[in-house]
């Protein structure tokens, strides 16, 4: 099986806005109607699970019921991070006794462009090498720097990639990473940071810089944009 798990739990600071982002619109629908709607579309995953904040759960219930989203199978209330949230949904998985040759599917609400075709590679990568993501080579300089907010290193561009969702990883690999970390108290920002801290390989793949996490106010602008060019395909936005 292919198991879809949406994280919806964010508070949206760095978008300034009182709403949650989630029901931010995009030509007329909220961004996590495109999100939904392409993952349940896509006819390699089985389920879908979301996790969204408890004030946020009853008008995400209202949208799937009202649009049509079938494929849903569970609505969670978001924990304090992501990570945390998205361990509670695997070990929701684990008492579904989810066989463990399955792919759980990590993917942020506010992502909603990812294609069919890239999350076909992505999938593929995953059953080769038992975790993948999707992402793109880094444009700009990458400087890290120390405590003290002076450069510690420049690591050298052509190595850089910018991490996107979705991250898809073979169940029994998400669930070992997952209770690693939590013994351990390892806090990462995304999933396959987990899945590397336990020696396992992940494989970088290739997305267009289309599929982006919305973060800004000035990325809806760019959301539209990119809705508005896709419909003049006369293809659905993730086709």
């Amino acid at each position: 099986m292919n198991i879809a798990i949406i994280c919806a739990g964010g508070n949206g600071e760095r978008m300034h806005t009182k709403e949650s982002k989630i029901f931010l619109k995009v030509n007329g629908k909220p961004v996590i109607y495109y999100t939904l709607k392409t993952l349940a579309d896509y006819d390699k995953i089985d389920a879908i699970m979301v996790t969204a904040r408890d004030v946020d759960i009853p008008r995400v219930k209202e949208l799937i019921d009202r649009d049509g989203i079938d494929k849903v199978i569970s609505i969670n209330e978001a924990l304090d991070t992501r990570q945390e949230s998205t361990y509670k949904a695997l070990m929701h998985l684990k008492h579904m006794n989810l066989p463990s040759e399955s792919y759980v599917l990590i993917h942020n609400a506010v992502n909603p462009f990812v294609r069919h075709a890239e999350l076909d590679n992505c999938l593929e990568a995953a059953r080769e090498h038992g975790a993948s993501l999707l992402g793109f080579e880094a444009s700009d300089t990458v400087k890290v720097v120390n405590a003290g907010g002076f450069i510690d290193h420049t690591p050298n561009r052509s190595t850089v990639w910018i991490a996107q969702t979705p991250q898809i990883i073979r169940y029994d690999i998400a669930l070992k990473a997952f209770e690693a970390a939590s013994k351990r108290g390892l806090i990462a920002t995304d999933d396959t940071t987990l899945v590397e801290a336990i020696h396992e390989r992940v494989k970088f793949v290739e997305c267009s810089r289309e599929n982006f996490k919305i973060t800004y106010p000035q990325d809806m602008e760019l959301a539209r944009r990119i809705h508005a060019k896709r419909m003049k395909e006369k293809s659905a936005w993730y086709a």
